[in-house]
């Protein structure tokens, strides 16, 4: 029976969904796997790579190969000739993107995509945005973000509800204080883990964190200085300051300096955590 082509029913034919090869852009983007791993993907048009072509010829020049060459740009303002070192790879093929080996944590890359002339020239075609690859283990720096006055503390803890809402921070102190004298007392502390977890069910595990109270006085009209930052002094003189404590050695430097600026005192505490 023959199909009715004025029926607006009649049912079409579905055609197969294909991406396209390409999208029309020139760029290559740069992405972090890992800290030793980056992961680079590009486009390049056809009229760019022609035109690149031509002004190496004009200068006498021929293509002869491909690459990617990968700048270590870490704390540089990078204008494409400062890096503090490259490499470049040889691209294959009609590769379109590389996982890329750089073998270093905490450290900062762009690459560029282009075409080595037979001289030796390097003819750029694009240039990536910059990436950062993480550290790998525990820092080793104690940045501003650990450190908190004793009182800023409580207050904080208190505002959040921590052991009843609306009470000063003498009030939570104690409570805090208290609580922690009955489970320890009373063999349940280990119940206290459940904060950071709560097992759905029976198992046996545990949780251990560590903080750093340092704490002391001096003259109260002094300015003191701890790790180089500012510490507001009580009426009394007297400072306390809580630091988170990961594994590794702790420089802490705590600095006093008379008001005249005539008298200075620095006293340094060591601190080393090791987790076994």
């Amino acid at each position: 029976m023959a199909k009715d082509a004025s029926n607006p029913l009649r049912i079409r034919e579905r055609k197969e969904f294909r991406f396209p090869s390409g999208y029309g852009d020139h760029k290559i983007v740069l992405l972090v796997r890992d800290p030793w791993w980056l992961f680079a993907y590009w486009e390049t048009r056809k009229d760019k790579e022609e035109e690149i072509v031509r002004k190496m010829e004009r200068a006498g020049e021929k293509p002869a190969k491909s690459i990617l060459r990968v700048y270590d740009v870490t704390d540089i303002n990078f204008n494409g000739r400062n890096a503090r070192s490259f490499f470049d790879i040889d691209l294959k093929g009609l590769a379109s993107n590389w996982y890329i080996n750089v073998n270093m944590p905490d450290s900062s890359w762009v690459v560029d995509i282009g075409i080595v002339s037979d001289k030796g020239n390097f003819y750029l075609l694009a240039r990536s945005n910059a990436v950062r690859t993480p550290r790998f283990g525990m820092s080793d720096k104690l940045d501003a973000e650990w450190m908190a006055p004793e009182d800023m503390f409580w207050k904080m803890f208190g505002l959040s509800g921590g052991m009843g809402v609306g009470k000063g921070s003498l009030e939570v102190r104690e409570m805090f204080k208290k609580r922690l004298e009955e489970q320890v007392t009373s063999g349940g502390i280990s119940s206290g883990a459940s904060f950071y977890r709560k097992p759905s069910e029976r198992k046996f595990w545990l949780v251990v964190n560590c903080e750093l109270i340092v704490y002391g006085a001096t003259e109260p009209d002094a300015k003191l200085t701890v790790q180089g930052k500012n510490v507001k002094l009580r009426e009394d003189g007297t400072f306390t300051l809580r630091f988170a404590l990961p594994d590794g050695k702790q420089e802490i430097p705590v600095e006093a300096v008379s008001k005249d600026g005539i008298d200075l005192r620095r006293i340094t505490p060591i601190v080393t955590r090791k987790t076994e």
